[in-house]
């Protein structure tokens, strides 16, 4: 079977971080199969996957066929003269005008069989929608839509064997971070290009491999931060505060922030300054997949964003806090309030969920305009269904209504936090009982090759 894979790049990871998934675990399954990516953004791709290279319009690696999008003449000349069998049509992309040319050409005659692959959502809609067909305005390039989600009604999520081996084997993580720290330490020069620095709680520098011993260390509390530019104040508050606590009982007790590279590096950095350096930083580079999964798996607490974070820190069993993808109007309080639906059954402790709610909540609630600039609100503009209107007015009301007397939303969030981590074993217990019922849903992958097989779609 041969597969197009389009992928235009939005959220610059959480898009290409799932198609780089997806296509690396249908070759683990499927080697047989013949895979060509269209990607819009290669520097984004060669992030995660130091083979690609960004400035080619064509390339080979890993048995794949790699196109640029944008690149209409190279493209329109490899599609014209093979046209695909499937497409999967990645997050509700538009596809290339180059490649609607070719397949509603009055004299094209082949069947093509496209597979809207949506947005990952906890929303119920998610349930109906999946393996719904769409119409086009061809009979013969027939469309139909696949959900990623987290019950047994969707497709699923996706479970590559790199991800599997980092959740069961905690050495074998630790290994995979530190070699690919270790690859890219001779690539560095300053933390505005993206380099991997550990700086200790007094400042002072540190060696490289005391970040992998930080992990491995039972003292040390780990926490991985990867967000949208937002005030990191309260969070850099409340790991102080829950440090001090802990090492009350346990004076050996430390916490250890590992902060990606990205739009959260420079706020975070800021306000951890601010609190005089609490606790230590490791200042991450652009980690290969495969390193970012195992330190997810390898954290005790992980702050994620994007698609395909999102998914890995479901998956992990870890305590998680998801940044969803900012839009207009605040609809994504939607998204991440239908998350907190799917997971609330698995918490013994009601009033523990609530605090949970109230967080994740506030914490996706843009109330400080100083991080929130145009440039950011631009690339957040997206559409969603009148009708979650009403949900997403009760979403934002119950996460920022403020009462007489209240504190102020940063000092609420701290406070909550703080409540969280202290309650940490019934809320990983929680999260490891959440995760288990989505690994039982079955691999997406497998579900969608399965899918394609079936006679109905030939």
């Amino acid at each position: 079977m041969e597969i197009t894979i389009l992928c235009k790049v939005v959220d610059n990871y959480g898009d290409i971080g799932f198609v780089y998934r997806l296509a690396r675990n249908i070759t683990e399954l499927y080697p047989d199969t013949e895979l060509r990516l269209v990607v819009s953004d290669l520097p984004s791709f060669a992030a995660m996957a130091p083979f690609v290279k960004e400035g080619l319009a064509r390339q080979s690696a890993r048995g794949w066929q790699i196109f640029d999008w944008n690149k209409e003449d190279v493209c329109t000349e490899e599609f014209s003269r093979r046209i695909p069998d499937v497409i999967l049509q990645c997050f509700q992309c538009e596809r290339p005008e180059w490649l609607d040319r070719i397949l509603f050409d009055p004299e094209q005659k082949k069947i093509v069989r496209i597979v809207n692959l949506e947005y990952l959502t906890a929303e119920s809609w998610a349930d109906d929608f999946h393996l719904l067909k769409s119409g086009t305005r061809s009979i013969l390039v027939k469309k139909v839509n696949f959900m990623p989600g987290f019950t047994k009604k969707t497709g699923g999520l996706v479970m590559d064997s790199s991800f599997l081996s980092s959740l069961q084997n905690k050495e074998a993580a630790l290994k995979t971070i530190q070699d690919d720290l270790m690859a890219k330490a001779g690539t560095r020069s300053d933390a505005s290009s993206g380099i991997s620095s550990v700086v200790s709680a007094n400042g002072q520098k540190e060696a490289e491999a005391d970040s992998v011993q930080a992990l491995r260390d039972r003292n040390t509390f780990c926490v991985t931060i990867f967000a949208y530019k937002r005030n990191f104040t309260h969070v850099v508050g409340a790991l102080k505060s829950f440090m001090e606590e802990r090492q009350k009982e346990n004076p050996l007790f430390r916490i250890h922030a590992f902060v990606a590279a990205g739009l959260a590096c420079s706020p975070f950095e800021e306000a951890w300054k601010e609190e005089g350096c609490p606790f230590a930083i490791t200042k991450l580079p652009y980690l290969s997949q495969e390193a970012w999964d195992a330190l997810l798996c390898s954290s005790d607490f992980n702050f994620v964003r994007g698609e395909d974070s999102f998914a890995r820190a479901c998956l992990c069993g870890k305590p998680f806090v998801w940044h969803a993808y900012p839009q207009d109007e605040e609809l994504h309080l939607v998204k991440a309030g239908a998350v907190l639906e799917r997971m609330e059954s698995f918490f013994e402790d009601k009033e523990l969920f609530g605090f949970l709610k109230e967080y994740f909540l506030l914490y996706n609630t843009r109330y400080d305009t100083r991080f929130y600039d145009e440039e950011q609100g631009k690339e957040c503009q997206t559409t969603e269904k009148e009708s979650q209107g009403k949900e997403r007015e009760s979403c934002e009301k119950k996460a920022v209504e403020k009462e007489p007397g209240e504190r102020e939303p940063s000092e609420k969030e701290e406070e909550l936090l703080l409540k969280l981590l202290k309650s940490y074993p019934a809320l990983s217990k929680a999260c490891t009982d959440f995760s288990k019922s989505l690994i039982e849903n079955g691999n997406l992958t497998r579900h969608l090759m399965e899918f394609l097989g079936r006679q109905e779609w030939h």
